[in-house]
Order: C-alpha cells, then structure tokens, then sequence
C-alpha cells in the first residue's frame, strides 16, 4: 500500500532524519569531542567517527528514514571523495537545509534559491582555492596528521615519518598490530586504480573490500567470457589452497555469471578487476605487476594462451586489498634485482622519449614499482580501542594524502567564518546570503563542544578560537590546519544534498498491510 505526504509535512520529516544524523555526529568535532558508543556486531564500540556513526542510525518512520538516508549519502560521498571531513558536510548541510526550508516556507522558490545556493558554492570553491598553501615541509605534515587522528602528537609523527619513507604518492595500508605499540614497515607493493567488479567479491563487511592473504594472479589482456576455461586456473588455486586475484582485460559472458554463483556459495576465493591502462600500455602495466609477484603475462596480442597456465606461471602476492575504486598489492618476497632492472629499463626508455604526457606516465610507473607500501601495524590494549584508533588513524592518512594534493587552509572552521566577509556584498541573492550564514556553524559547534563561547572580535585572518587550548591564537604558528581538498568537498556536498531537499515537495512510501488472520467458523 501506497502512503503519499505533501509539502510542509514532507519536508519535516525530510528535516527530522536529517536532524537526528547532524545533532548525533556534532558531539564528535574538534579536539575536546565527546564519544559515541555504538552497537555494532552485538558489541558496544566506542568511536568517534562521524561516517561510522552515520550509518548506524535508522528510524522506523519511513519518511524521516528517508532524511536519514539523505545525509548518510553526505557522509558516505565526503568519506569517499576526502576520507575526513564527514562531520563538518553533515553540519552544513543540516544547516543549509533548515535555513533553506525556513526561506521556502516564507515563499521563496525552491529551484531558484538551489540554483543561487550552487552558484554561490562555486565562488566559494574559488575563494578557497585562492588561499591554499602548498604543503612544503614534514612539519606541516605533521600537524594536517595530528589534527585528523583528534590532536594525537604520536599518531601525526608517524603518519608523517611514514609519509617520508613511501613518498607523498606513496601506499599506506592499516592492519592490527600484535601488541600495544603502532608501528609500521615498508614492503614491496603496489596500487592500481581499479576495483573488483562485483561487490559479491567482497569478503570484508566491515570494510566493504576483498582481502586475501598469499594469493596467487592470473596476469592477461585477454577477455575471458567462458567459465569453462577457468576452471583449470581454479582448479590449480583450490588444490594450493590459495585465493586467486584474475587481472583481465574484461570478465563477460557465463564466466562472469558462473563464477559470482561459485562465490556466493563459497565454493571459490577469486576476486577479478580489469587490467589497467589499454592497449600496449596495458600490456606493459602487466609486466610491471609480473615483475612485482614473479608471474608471467599472458599477451593476447601474441597468441599466448592463459587457459594452460602452469602455478608456476601464476604471480604471487603476500596480501591484496580491493575495494571499488583501486587494489593494493603486497609481496613482502618480491625479488629486488628483478624490480631494479625494470625500473632503469623504464628510466632509459624515459630519457630518450621527449613526449611530455608519456615520461609523466613512465615517471608514474616507477613510482609504483619503487615506492613501495608502508604497513601500519595498530596497538591498543582492547578491541575497542583499537577499533576507535584505527578510524582515527585512517582520518589522518587521508587527511595526509588531500593536504598533499592541493594544500593546507587555515582550520579550525575559520577558514569558513572568513569566506563570509569576503564574498558577501550587498547585490548578494537570498541563496547566497543563505550559504554564507551556514558557514558559521562548523566553528560555533566546535567552540561549543570546548564548553566556550563564541568571541567574534578576536578573529581575524590567521587568529581563531584553538579550541585545544581554549585560546585565539594564530593558527599558522599553532598548527592549526586544513586540507583545502577536505574542506571544499564538504561545501560542495552539502550544498549538493541540500538543494535536492529543498526542491522536494512529495514523499512516495510504502505501507506496510496488515495482514488479518480470518476467523475460523465451524
């Protein structure tokens, strides 16, 4: 059965799950954030995570369940895109929204005020992008890192020893540690930007990836579509009791059917992604992970036929970690001479080509064979600490790697607060004057959660509340610092969200029937 709500009963309920995520996940900003303790897998975890927190939250109500849903697309998306920054995309879009709604309700145009809302998050974006700072030294490295991981000194020094040892575009891989300590190690490894092709493919609810350990590969850019003839290269990996990563050019036809069946009923542990890159360059990124695992590439090009695979054609990896987007390969046995030699052939064939756009692609190959991958290793005294450690170490990494790729800002939400002043003139549109008044809200919570209040005429440029010390200090001096990648994101994803709320007028559910038993008559 069908249950249809209109209008202003519509967009209250849209506001309620949208509330219910912001208020829950706004007690874990900024350095004096409290806890949440959450019930997931039948255990209380303690955790501070804003996207974990998120996606835990559910309502019986079917229309406030599709606010909730709404903003937890907020925090999925910002997690995906910068990794930090969940919490701060949640608060603004709470407040775009009620602000927004308030606007509508007064007679404003929806369409309209989303269109000024987008165009005024775009000089946004622009104001920012105008003062970044490239990172240029480990110390700033270090203070993105211990700001993302809650102001923990020992976790921002390590992410930024590690960050030395692997490179800025180096792999950064978290597993748990035997121990109380968090260490780390840099193996032989090495990212592709491809993911599996099915989330059946997943062995890992938790983490939403598939992970095996001592994994065999088969290497090809041949497009297998006969489950037929896979069955001998799963026959060699079922009797070596080894899982089995498939690099194609493409997986189609029953063999893709037959072995996600095979999957799901845990008959196989095989994982596929297609090869990267195309054509000869494909062929060469192959040799590149050939030379990584000790396998051999089988060429299409030459007739050479991956259906008689040998093991000992088969590659070898120590660990693999795919998720949608990208795949990790570890090989802690890798052969060093072997790796050496394929880099200076890759060097020599870089210094006689004067293409520009292919010796950056030859610059980045290298980078993937040389760079290797820095295994962190977390401690913790209990389950849930370590839990809670993790996520706050992996806010960091990513925290890291986005201030790398575009700079640092003035953080502590002020960089935000000063957009205000800077953009706000008196032609501004109601969607603009909108936009900018929500951009205080990130700084109020935070004041807010170090139990102070909010002093505006001691902010300036570069001096904000630090709200670790309780002091308005200079935050370039302090350390108190943003990725602008991280910040951006979070404009441009609740004002995303925003605008499809405010442009709904109509909620289409489904009731549940209930379903009456008839009385039995003699």
């Amino acid at each position: 059965m069908v249950e249809i709500i209109y209008g202003k009963e519509a967009q209250d309920k849209l506001m309620e799950g949208v509330d219910l995520v912001a208020n829950t996940i706004s007690v874990t900003l900024g350095p004096k954030a409290r806890t949440v303790i959450l019930k997931k897998n039948g255990r209380p975890i303690v955790i501070n995570d804003g996207v974990t927190i998120a996606k835990a939250i559910s309502s019986e109500d079917e229309f406030v369940q599709m606010g909730i849903e709404l903003i937890q697309e907020v925090a999925s998306k910002t997690q995906e895109n910068t990794g930090d920054g969940t919490t701060t995309a949640s608060l603004l879009t709470q407040e775009i929204c009620g602000q927004g709604l308030d606007a509508v309700n007064d007679g404003a145009c929806p369409v309209n005020l989303t269109k000024q809302l987008n165009a005024a998050t775009n000089e946004i974006i622009e104001h920012l992008d105008s003062k970044a700072v490239p990172v240029d030294s480990r110390e700033t490295l270090e203070f993105v890192a211990t700001i993302a991981s809650n102001n923990d000194n020992e976790l921002g020094s390590l992410i930024a020893d590690v960050v030395e040892d692997v490179g800025r575009d180096g792999i950064i891989s978290v597993e748990d540690g035997q121990g109380f300590d968090t260490t780390y190690e840099v193996i032989d490894g090495m990212e592709l930007d491809r993911g599996y092709l099915s989330h059946v493919m997943v062995n890992n609810a938790e983490t939403g990836n598939c992970e095996f350990d001592e994994c065999l590969l088969l290497l090809t850019n041949s497009t297998i579509n006969n489950f037929q003839d896979l069955i001998p290269i799963l026959e060699v990996s079922v009797q070596a009791k080894k899982p089995l990563l498939v690099i194609a050019k493409e997986l189609e036809g029953n063999a893709f059917t037959n072995l996600l069946v095979n999957i799901m009923q845990q008959t196989l542990r095989v994982c596929v992604i297609r090869a990267p890159d195309f054509g000869q360059d494909q062929v060469e990124m192959l040799n590149d992970i050939a030379v990584l695992t000790g396998g051999r590439v089988f060429n299409d090009d030459v007739n050479e036929d991956w259906t008689q695979a040998k093991i000992e054609d088969l590659g070898n990896a120590t660990k693999i970690k795919v998720d949608r987007n990208k795949t990790i390969i570890v090989n802690e046995n890798s052969q060093r001479e072997t790796i050496l030699e394929r880099v200076d052939l890759l060097k020599s064939q870089m210094s006689n080509e004067s293409n520009e756009w292919f010796k950056e692609k030859m610059h980045r190959r290298i980078g993937k064979l040389t760079g290797g991958v820095a295994v962190v290793k977390v401690g913790a005294p209990t389950e849930s600490e370590l839990l809670e450690k993790k996520e706050r170490l992996d806010d960091a990494m990513n925290a890291t790697k986005a201030a790398v790729q575009e700079g640092v800002i003035v953080g502590g939400g002020l960089s935000l607060y000063n957009t205000i002043a800077h953009l706000s003139g008196p032609s501004d549109t109601m969607g603009k004057r909108l936009l900018m008044a929500s951009l205080k809200c990130p700084l109020k919570q935070l004041v807010k959660n170090s139990g102070e209040s909010l002093k505006v005429d001691k902010i300036t440029e570069e001096i904000g509340f630090n709200a670790l010390t309780g002091n308005y200090e200079d935050f370039w001096k302090s350390g108190v610092i943003d990725p602008v990648k991280i910040v951006k994101n979070a404009v441009i994803t609740a004002t995303s969200i925003a605008g499809l709320i405010l442009t709904t007028e109509v909620l289409v559910g489904e009731k549940e029937e209930l379903n009456v038993p008839m009385e039995m008559y003699g």
